[in-house]
């Protein structure tokens, strides 16, 4: 007969599941790096997206001021007009990102259109604007290719 002390000295221990709080901190550690260097990336791809509608609305203005220098010989309309293209000094583009505003300068020849972040902060190009000469400018912090993708 087998005394209680052998007995359990020849029975296999039961192997311990689960995961200790050294491996569970290195996996947190490793995330935590990996958001770290991921989600800056993730924000300026979005800034970059937002750019582009900005661009766009830019184009977009400058085109209808064209086609109404076209058809009137100036850049901008006046209280005889009655279908004029642009009806208003500032307009959003289209989600909303920003706000597009017109200047032109007497005798209505020259204009500058400038796109201005709202809800947001781009420290790169914190406005773009275009003139009826094709000039594209910026502010901000960012060069010409970070604003204006050339």
């Amino acid at each position: 007969m087998k005394d209680c002390n052998s007995i359990r000295r020849t029975e296999p221990r039961h192997k311990m599941h689960g995961f200790t709080l050294v491996e569970l901190m290195i996996v947190v550690v490793i995330v935590g790096i990996l958001a770290a260097v991921s989600y800056p990336s993730y924000q300026e791809y979005g800034r970059r997206g937002k750019r582009a509608e900005a661009r766009n609305a830019l184009l977009d203005a400058t085109a209808r001021l064209e086609r109404l220098y076209s058809d009137k010989n100036r850049y901008w309309k006046d209280a005889t007009d009655d279908g004029p293209l642009i009806d208003t000094v500032t307009a959003t583009s289209a989600s909303g990102k920003y706000t597009i505003s017109y200047t032109s300068a007497d005798p209505w020849q020259t204009y500058t259109v400038t796109a201005t972040p709202v809800g947001f902060y781009d420290a790169k190009c914190l406005t773009l604007s275009s003139t009826n000469t094709g000039e594209q400018n910026h502010t901000g912090t960012g060069s010409d290719e970070d604003c204006w993708g050339k």
